[in-house]
């Protein structure tokens, strides 16, 4: 499979998983779909035992946006605001942007 093909399929992939999966949300003052996915349960050492933090994985796709999310930005999801932690890199999810979202106000 040739390298164009390749990143056809991949595109391709992403517009039809935000299709099937995505959620409305608002960024930016702009409706948009997203694709969210809980982020693992992690280990809280204080009380030593297992914790969900509330983050998800958010997925964009870069067609929606004129520049990828930022650390720090909200989205609106489901009537709970959510805050941009981190961005994950481009050359991994060709067509999307990945970022980490966690509930309440920015940083």
């Amino acid at each position: 499979m040739s390298p164009d093909a390749i990143r056809s399929f991949q595109l391709t992939a992403s517009a039809l998983r935000n299709a099937a999966l995505g959620h409305t949300a608002t960024f930016r003052s702009q409706p948009i779909r997203v694709v969210l996915s809980p982020i693992a349960i992690g280990l809280d050492l204080e009380t030593g035992g297992l914790r969900q933090g509330g983050e998800f994985s958010c997925r964009f796709l870069a067609t929606s946006l004129s520049t990828p999310p930022r650390r720090g930005e909200q989205i609106l999801i489901g009537g709970k605001s959510y805050t941009v932690q981190s961005l994950k890199e481009v050359i991994s999810t060709p067509g999307e942007y990945v970022a980490t979202i966690a509930p309440g106000s920015s940083l």
